[in-house]
């Protein structure tokens, strides 16, 4: 059984992020969601999600590739998650690959997800005020 971890905010689901989610699920048996409350507190730059928790966990949830979703507030709850959850694989975009990331000095083999989908979060944000 090959445990996979993917974390995010994941606030509104866009095809980029249903194309990640099957690349994940397609790489290990149990793919986890490690879902941040709210990334603006830690880092302002970050949009605020605008779907609570609890709507962004059963979103997710009902997503065929995702077998668990464990939600975290701060990025030392995240490091805490991953150094303690027994992963096997953790699966990230390729747009952190020469950045520094939350655990990236942990022992968890990296899989790098293309993001040549042309999709994020802002822009699908910025698409939905577009159209009002």
């Amino acid at each position: 059984m090959i445990k996979g971890v993917i974390a995010g905010a994941f606030d509104v689901i866009h095809p980029g992020y249903v194309e990640m989610f099957s690349i994940a699920g397609n790489n290990c048996d149990e793919l986890t969601v490690l879902l941040h409350e709210d990334p603006s507190l830690e880092r302002p730059k970050k949009l605020k999600p605008i779907l609570n928790i609890l709507e962004r966990v059963t979103i997710l949830l009902a997503l065929r590739d995702i077998k668990a979703v464990k939600p975290y507030k701060t990025e030392g709850d995240l490091y805490k998650i991953l150094s303690e959850g027994g992963y096997d694989i953790r699966f990230q975009g390729i747009d952190y690959k020469e950045k520094p990331f939350t655990g990236d000095d942990l022992d968890i083999p990296i899989f790098w997800i293309p993001r040549n989908h042309g999709w994020s979060t802002t822009k699908f944000k910025n698409l939905i005020a577009e159209s009002l």
